[in-house]
Order: C-alpha cells, then structure tokens, then sequence
C-alpha cells in the first residue's frame, strides 16, 4: 500500500523537524526564553511555540506535528519537577501536553495556505486590531471606562501600524495569520483541556488567555513573518509545503 504524499518525510524535512526540535528544547532550558513566570494559574507563558508553527509553515502538516509532539514531550516532562501545583497537574496530563502541541503545527500550515493574498491582508489586519484593542481594554480592568477604550484604541492603532509595516514588507502574510493561530490554537488547547478535566476554573482560564496567549500570538506573529523573509533566500522558490 502506497504511503500518501503528505505523509512523506523526505531528508530535508526530517533534518528540519531534527533542527526545530532541538530548537524548541533549548528554548525551554533557557532562564527567560522558553517558559516566561508569570503569577497566573498556568504559571508561565511560552515562545516555545514558535519553532512548531515555523515547521508547519515551512515544510507541512507532518513536520508542524512531529515538532509539536517534541514541545509536548518537553511541557509533560517538565511538569514533573514544575514548583506550580496547578501547571504539574495540567501538563502531568498527556492529552494537556501534547494534544494542543501537536494542534499547532497542523493548523499553522492550512491557515498558512489559506492566508495569502488580499484575504490574508484584511483578516490579519482584523485579528491583530481585535487582540491588541481586547488586551488594552483589558488590562486597565478597574480604572475609569474612558481610560479603558482609551488604551484599547491605542494599542489597536499600534498593531494596525504594525500589520501595515508588515504589509509593505512581506506579500504574504500566510505566515503572520499562520503564527497567530497557531498560538491561539495552543492556549484555547492547553485551557479548554484544563478547564474539561477541572484543573482550572472558565475565569481563570479567560484570564490566561487574556494575559498569555494575546501577547504569545503577537510575538510569534511578529518573529514568524520576520524569520519567514529571512530565509526566503535559503529556500528559493517558493513553493507550498506538502
């Protein structure tokens, strides 16, 4: 029986898989990079997510989930010596660990191939507006209204500033919505998974998603389009990932 292309790994994409991999555990081994403490129940936020998006980006649904399982494999090992009671009991759970991991590669890679063109331009343009004027509004819970819209309209000029940039730059921003979904496939994952099992409870896990995965899915934007063009000469053509 003949194996499917798509689920092929040729040389280069296991030596990339091999690449990102490592990547994603050197990452978690360093002090302020990998896991970022922060006081929330899930206890740190992560960039490890980002070489998993780039494998779905770069090479396919195959490679983003190999490199995911890798993340997971990490967060479920880790979890063991975690000082974080909640984040020990989360990640000690191997659907927690892994299931969402492997998610993110999956779906950067359609969402990458979907995001291209004007389509791309204007939903990436929608989502950063919305998660910054949301994360704004947000963090100035408890002061005035006015001081509440006041930072989300600026935050949200900010990041329409910022995809306009990013706009000029690259076209194709396949892999900026491809970074953003990914990420927000990761934290919605890890939390609604919590939330299932009764880890954590719904506020707290809005609240981890307010205070995490929005500025998580704004850094993997922002490093994946940058790390993207970066390599384009490396890559040559360009081509869609099987």
């Amino acid at each position: 029986m003949e194996v499917p292309s798509i689920l092929k790994l040729s040389t280069r994409k296991i030596t990339l898989v091999g690449l990102l991999g490592a990547m994603t555990v050197a990452l978690g081994f360093m002090p302020v990079g990998g896991f970022i403490p922060v006081p929330t129940p899930a206890g740190s936020a992560t960039t490890m997510h980002i070489p998993t998006i780039l494998a779905g980006v770069l090479e396919g649904p195959v490679a983003g989930a190999l490199v995911g399982a890798i993340f997971g494999g990490f967060s479920l090992w880790r979890a063991q010596t975690n000082p974080n009671p909640i984040a020990k009991l989360m990640f000690s759970n191997p659907l927690v660990a892994f299931l969402p991991r492997i998610l993110i590669g999956v779906v950067s890679h359609y969402v990458f191939r979907l995001g291209r063109g004007t389509l791309g331009r204007v939903l990436l343009m929608c989502v950063t507006v919305a998660a910054l004027g949301h994360t704004g509004y947000w963090s100035f819970a408890g002061q005035p209204v006015a001081w509440r819209w006041a930072a989300a309209v600026v935050l949200g000029a900010a990041g329409a500033a910022a995809i306009i940039l990013i706009n000029r730059k690259s076209g194709n921003q396949g892999p900026a919505l491809a970074a953003v979904s990914g990420s927000i496939t990761n934290t919605i994952g890890v939390m609604g998974l919590s939330v299932l099992f009764k880890y954590v409870p719904v506020q707290a896990a809005v609240a981890v998603g307010i205070t995490h995965g929005i500025p998580e899915a704004l850094v993997a934007m922002i490093l994946t389009d940058l790390i993207y063009r970066g390599t384009r000469p490396l890559r040559g053509q360009e081509r869609p990932a099987a």
